[in-house]
């Protein structure tokens, strides 16, 4: 199992705490009528389950980006309008879907792996690789180390189902991972929009703790909540303008980082972003 399946399994807990008073109730001892309850953790909204089969949990109910499970034909939409644009803007740039003539070679410690697409900008090889959702981080990290050692320089694009809107969300590992890698943005592509992409700053999100008092044992008022806390993993989309990959983009050759709050670092890569400035 990759770190990103152990990770977002993680997705029940069999205690969680009550909003209207902040106290911890157990799945087993509640229904939905008590709620609502939310994660101590990260804060956010959890749901609890009655299950036959397995233990009553709590499940956490944060809307996820809309994004389909497979190669769907949307991702081949997605490659299909880039590439045609890419081949008439850079007719010497040679753009493929798929091409295969990235092998594996062992003395320069190549492996195989087949791009969504690649050519040439600027004489520069650029690779373009549209995700989904069942690729994880370890795979994101193994493309992206192989296309480095070749000197070619990557961008991960996000094709979505349907606009993101304004609206909380609870971004995906794999999300997190592309936001750090692109110095706090994600690029998402919508049907129809050719090279055209959306990027996103997952800005900070918060949650008001309800205030709740109560006696201790000695007959002291205690008061706790009353207050803003941000949320550890929830997020609210901020949008950048659209931009073009056919204009106003760079080679930029990334250090190392780790992603924050995860027990997770990326080698020193080579990517393809945009010239926009910071909109946060």
């Amino acid at each position: 199992m990759s770190y990103e399946e152990k990770n977002e399994n993680i997705n029940s807990k069999i205690s969680a705490l009550r909003v209207s008073d902040n106290k911890r109730v157990w799945a087993e001892d509640v229904t939905k009528n008590d709620g609502p309850f939310y994660c101590d953790e990260t804060l956010e909204e959890l749901i609890v389950r009655k299950c036959f089969e397995k233990v009553d949990h709590f499940a956490y109910k944060s809307r996820r980006s809309p994004i389909s499970t497979k190669e769907s034909k949307l991702h081949k939409k997605c490659k299909k309008e880039i590439v045609e644009i890419l081949q008439r803007t850079f007719p010497d740039g040679k753009w493929e879907e798929e091409r295969k003539t990235f092998l594996e070679d062992k003395e320069k410690g190549y492996k195989r792996v087949v791009p969504d697409l690649s050519g040439k900008i600027d004489n520069k090889g650029v690779i373009i690789e549209i995700q989904k959702s069942t690729l994880s981080v370890n795979k994101i990290l193994h493309r992206t180390e192989q296309y480095n050692k070749r000197g070619a320089y990557i961008i991960w694009i996000i094709p979505l189902t349907t606009e993101l809107g304004d609206k909380n969300f609870r971004p995906r590992l794999f999300e997190r991972f592309l936001h750090t890698m692109y110095y706090g943005r994600v690029y998402y592509w919508y049907e129809n929009n050719g090279t055209k992409l959306i990027p996103v700053h997952f800005e900070k999100a918060e949650r008001w703790i309800e205030e709740s008092v109560w006696y201790n044992e000695y007959a002291e008022e205690q008061v706790t909540g009353g207050y803003f806390k941000p949320f550890l993993k929830v997020k609210k989309p901020l949008y950048g303008e659209p931009v073009d990959l056919t204009k106003r983009f760079k080679f930029e050759d990334r250090e190392e980082f780790e992603l924050e709050n995860e027990k997770l670092s990326a080698p020193k890569s080579k990517i393809y972003m945009d010239r926009n400035k910071k909109w946060w």
